[in-house]
């Protein structure tokens, strides 16, 4: 579990929650703009959906390895690379595949189905210990690339995170076959378990949610840091927020199995986007005050939401093919978190403003809620 922990927080510190850190320096060192590294942001985003279902079924049918393996050197590598680019195409191109890969093959959609497999007598309670682990992620990485940056600048930054990706892709690697399908192992064809699992309309309203939420998440995750240092604070102060945002996700995964075995996953994750939403909202106000009031509310909104779409998927999805639907499901949320970032993006640079960009977010995450209500 602490191996499964170390390889979610450097997949998505490396450049989930890193890469916007460096946005705001990268665009004073180079003067990129922001819907270029939105647009980034975004390719690496669908890499990462396209790329879920791959990750999934060589889980399935090699363990771990096989997609750690492939996260070491098309991800980790990549993301090195293009730390020393100069030029935009180059950079982003490098920087997308690094991401992508990574996205792929580190995110929740992997490692929560290598800790259900690994604890099938308890699998929510595995799920639910690991995203605590993975909570510790942009409380240590969002702070500590603040602070690489403003001392070293944005290159050695991401040269930083890089090894960090590097160093948890080989410990990863290291669980070999641990959590391949077992029993009968994985269907002959990936394509009539999909078309199966689609059928449900369960599933697909489920999938509504999740594209919704995915859209308002990675756009505030992404640009969270510019969005307070626009409205006035420092790239320090910003980034100890938003830091305080995931330390946040923390504490509200500690009480998470308990409000589950009374709850159910389903209206646990209509309250968590509606918190979410809230926490949101607060980032219109533009004070100190308002955006520690957005550490908390949306830190908890979205530390909740992960391991509860973890969970409401597994009991939804056939297990000998749990790591590929589950890579449908990390392919759903990565094409959606690639429009969020690319929308918001092209709205800041049209309006000007983070403004619309925030009622944006704060509008799908109301859609998501009502997805979530019963039908």
């Amino acid at each position: 579990m602490w191996i499964l922990g170390l390889v979610t927080i450097t997949a998505y510190g490396s450049w989930f929650y890193g890469f916007g850190v460096l946005i705001g320096p990268i665009q004073d060192d180079i003067g990129w703009s922001t819907s270029t590294l939105g647009a980034t942001f975004a390719a690496a985003q669908i890499i990462a959906g396209l790329g879920a279902f791959v990750a999934g079924r060589l889980l399935d049918r090699f363990g771990a390895v096989g997609p750690f393996g492939v996260q070491a050197v098309f991800g980790a590598l990549p993301l090195l690379a293009a730390t020393w680019a100069d030029d935009v195409l180059l950079f982003a191109v490098l920087y997308a595949l690094g991401g992508g890969v990574m996205g792929a093959t580190g995110f929740y959609h992997v490692t929560t189905v290598i800790a259900g497999r690994l604890h099938a007598d308890a699998p929510a309670n595995a799920i639910a210990k690991l995203t605590l682990i993975g909570a510790f992620c942009s409380p240590i990485f969002i702070p500590l690339t603040a602070l690489v940056v403003d001392t070293n600048g944005w290159r050695i930054g991401a040269r930083m995170l890089a090894v960090f990706a590097l160093v948890g892709a080989l410990a990863g690697a290291a669980l070999r076959r641990q959590a391949a399908s077992v029993g009968s192992g994985p269907s002959t064809s990936p394509f009539t378990a999909l078309r199966d699992a689609l059928r449900s309309p369960t599933v697909r309203r489920m999938f509504a949610a999740y594209i919704a939420g995915g859209v308002a998440f990675s756009t505030v995750l992404v640009y969270q840091v510019p969005i307070m240092t626009h409205a006035g604070l420092s790239l320090g102060v910003a980034g100890t927020l938003a830091g305080l945002r995931g330390l946040c996700q923390i504490l509200v995964r500690v009480g998470l199995a308990g409000a589950l075995n009374r709850w159910g996953s389903a209206p646990l994750l209509f309250a968590a986007y509606v918190v979410s939403a809230a926490g949101v909202l607060l980032l219109l106000v533009g004070s100190v005050a308002a955006a520690l009031g957005f550490a908390v509310l949306a830190g908890a909104g979205f530390g909740a939401t992960s391991p509860l779409q973890a969970i409401h998927s597994r009991e939804r999805f056939a297990g000998s093919d749990l790591g590929l639907l589950m890579g449908m499901q990390g392919a759903v949320l990565g094409l959606a978190g690639g429009v969020g970032p690319l929308a918001g993006g092209a709205l800041r640079d049209a309006t000007g403003s983070w403004t619309w960009v925030v009622v944006a977010a704060i509008a799908t995450l109301a859609v998501a809620a009502t997805m979530m209500r019963d039908p």
